[in-house]
């Protein structure tokens, strides 16, 4: 097919899918739609794609038309796109899905969003190679990311010590530009003489990917280890936030909880990587002290939520509290 239809949020995986088609680049033109926020820009954008898509190779060796950032696709925005811009996008999927293309002539639509029912996604189904990569949820992104970075790593000729791509992708975030970008600084740094990837060179060198924004389970991986200066840093990073003590207390009182279930074999609902992950914090808590934190920050939160106490200073000495060792006799 001679037709591709490529959707996903991971701009590097979309592009790389779409270099398979472009090749060394001979004849190729790009209309970019990711500053199209209105309906006049995003007209404007489709009528360049059509335009690209109507024009023929004529005597060169082949054309390639990349219509890329197409963020206004149905289901692919905030908001649905203007009523004119749907019909027009629908008119073009005809257009395009009746069109025979010849041999040395490619077209390529690229955007994050698709919904796969509506009709323009419906009228190009049998007559495009369409890929799509699925939204995940954040433990399967986090999962499928450490699998993936350990993969670029080994094609770049190194490894990372057991445990260390998790703390990679944990600092990276998931988007595999970010990933990419972070590995060959990395290879730079270690150079010929090292070929694993420890976890003080990834605190030494790494830095945060873009757009990865503070996430909860840093706070409760922390405590899981039992790491207090580390729970302690990553609570701050919310500190700002409305609804700091509701938010920290009804998630760390869960999150003992599920410690305790796994504890007692209730693993119902649990996805498996998270299983393993916790079922390794266990080793870092008795039975006896799982079920004073939470019963602390349960008390707790019926405080803060009930308005009782505002509680912002009351979550941090909780922690402190019941993450401190109980000193044997």
């Amino acid at each position: 097919m001679n037709l591709h239809i490529i959707i996903g949020e991971d701009d590097y995986l979309v592009g790389e899918t779409a270099k398979k088609v472009i090749g060394d680049g001979v004849g190729l033109e790009v209309i970019d739609s990711m500053t199209a926020t209105n309906a006049e820009l995003q007209m404007k954008d489709l009528r360049a794609a059509e335009a690209s898509f109507d024009t023929p190779p004529f005597l060169d060796p082949k054309k390639v038309t990349w219509w890329k950032n197409v963020h206004f696709l149905p289901g692919g925005g905030k908001k649905d796109s203007s009523e004119e811009v749907k019909e027009a996008l629908e008119k073009f999927a005809r257009k395009l899905a009746a069109a025979a293309l010849p041999e040395n002539q490619h077209f390529i639509l690229s955007g994050p969003k698709l919904l796969k029912t509506s009709i323009f996604a419906k009228t190009l189904q049998a007559a495009a190679e369409m890929v799509v990569f699925a939204a995940e949820k954040p433990w399967e992104a986090a999962k499928n990311a450490v699998v993936r970075v350990i993969d670029l790593a080994a094609e770049m000729g190194f490894k990372f010590e057991p445990g260390v791509a998790e703390k990679f992708v944990s600092i990276v975030g998931t988007d595999s530009r970010s990933l990419m970008s972070e590995l060959g600084k990395m290879r730079d740094y270690l150079g010929n003489e090292k070929s694993t990837i420890a976890a003080t060179d990834v605190a030494e060198i790494t830095s945060q990917g873009y757009g990865v924004e503070p996430v909860v389970w840093d706070v409760t991986d922390a405590i899981g280890r039992r790491d207090l200066n580390a729970a302690l840093t990553a609570m701050r990073k919310f500190e700002l936030e409305n609804g700091f003590a509701v938010m920290m207390t009804m998630v760390i009182e869960k999150f003992f909880r599920q410690l305790i279930d796994i504890k007692n074999g209730r693993t119902e609902g649990l996805n498996p990587y998270a299983l393993r992950k916790n079922e390794g914090f266990l080793r870092n808590w008795s039975p006896a002290e799982l079920r004073a934190a939470r019963a602390r920050f349960l008390m707790l939160r019926e405080k803060v939520v009930s308005g009782t106490t505002s509680g912002d200073t009351l979550v941090v000495t909780t922690l402190v509290r019941v993450m401190r060792r109980a000193r044997r006799v």
